[in-house]
Formats: C-alpha cells, structure tokens, sequence
C-alpha cells in the first residue's frame, strides 16, 4: 500500500514538473502581444557566432530606431547604419503560423523568435540566418531607453551562452549607434507606410 502511494505521489510529482516546463518554455508564444511592442527602441547588445557579422562593416552592425505593427500583423522595422553617415534600413517581418515567430529577408533569409521581453524595458531576439546552404545565429537585446541594468544584460549573456555563443562574441552597441535618424513613425499613416513597404521590398539590400 504504502508503495503504491509514494509511486502516486511520484507521478504526481512528474506532471507537476512536466506542466510547469511546458509552461515556462511556451509563455512568450502563448501571452505575447505584437501591439505592444511597438514604438521607439535603442540596440544595447548584439552577439553572433559568426562575430564578423556585428563587427564594424559587417552585414548586420544595424541599430534598431523604431517598430510598426501592420493590421496584418507583419512588422515593419527602422533600423540605421552609422558608419560614415547615418543610412536609414526599412525591414518587413512576416508573421508565421506560429506566435512571435517572424520570417524576414536580409542578408539572406532570417527567422527569428522572442525568448524574452518587458514591453516596457527591453526585447531579447533570437534570428537564425541562412544563406548560401551556410547558417549562422544573432541575438540582439533592445531597450525602450538607451541604458539597461547589469541584471537585465547578464540575462542576455545566459541566453547566448545556452546557444552556444562565446562571451567574446558579445558587443556593447550603445556607444556605437547613439546616432538617431529622427523618424517618428508612429505619427505616418498606414497608407504611407504601405506605400513605403512598396518601394523598400525592392532594395538590393533585400535581396540576396
């Protein structure tokens, strides 16, 4: 009796820990709200595993400036390039079947997940890029204002560490992209975004 009992309490014990982990992996699918990540937003961190990728020059050194959500749930992102002069990048991200999964065509192809976020503090980026039968990883974690805490950015280095990114492959942008181009999208029209998608799809920085 007693050994039926504790192998109860056992199964009980496992479900628990089965629930809970599917809980904590699925959260951010399950509550996440494009609408709310909206607005104006600073790069902070960028890591990749091909470090040559965020390095001065490199395809995807960008600094995010600002993110519109469209009716049709794809997301338009502003982001700039201050190399020499400050080169402004408009980028559509098209929503998959699965929520807060984005594909968008840059540098190749790109999908990217959320794996963490306070839409009121910062966003934490996942992308997988595939080009040319080669693939590499880039997290980004963006603020809503120029500066996040210790704690927030030792999160960050957690999260690129668990997908095999180096601590040297992690680079501290805030310095580097405090050049804004000024846009202020969220005072545009959707019929002018629109219009703008129109013509920024055909960029040859889109392409392949």
């Amino acid at each position: 009796m007693r050994l039926l009992l504790l192998l109860v309490v056992r199964g009980l014990e496992l479900t628990l820990v089965c629930v809970h982990a599917e809980e904590k992996t699925s959260l951010i699918g399950k509550n996440f709200n494009p609408e709310k990540i909206q607005g104006k937003w600073h790069t902070i961190l960028v890591a990749s595993d091909k470090r040559e990728k965020i390095e001065e020059h490199g395809s995807m050194r960008i600094f995010v400036e600002y993110i519109h959500l469209f009716r049709n749930s794809s997301l338009l992102i502003l982001f700039h390039n201050v190399n020499e002069e400050c080169t402004e990048l408009y980028l559509v991200c098209d929503k998959t079947e699965e929520v807060g999964v984005y594909d968008v065509k840059y540098d190749g192809y790109n999908r990217f997940t959320i794996p963490d976020i306070d839409y009121d503090d910062y966003i934490i980026i996942h992308l997988r890029n595939t080009k040319n039968g080669e693939t590499f990883q880039l997290m980004t974690l963006y603020g809503r204002k120029p500066k996040l805490s210790s704690k927030i950015k030792k999160k960050f280095g957690d999260l690129c560490k668990k997908q095999g990114i180096v601590k040297e492959n992690i680079l501290d942008l805030t310095e580097a992209g405090n050049i804004s181009c000024g846009n202020k999208l969220d005072m545009v029209p959707e019929c002018v975004l629109i219009h703008t998608l129109q013509i920024t799809v055909s960029w040859p920085k889109l392409e392949e």
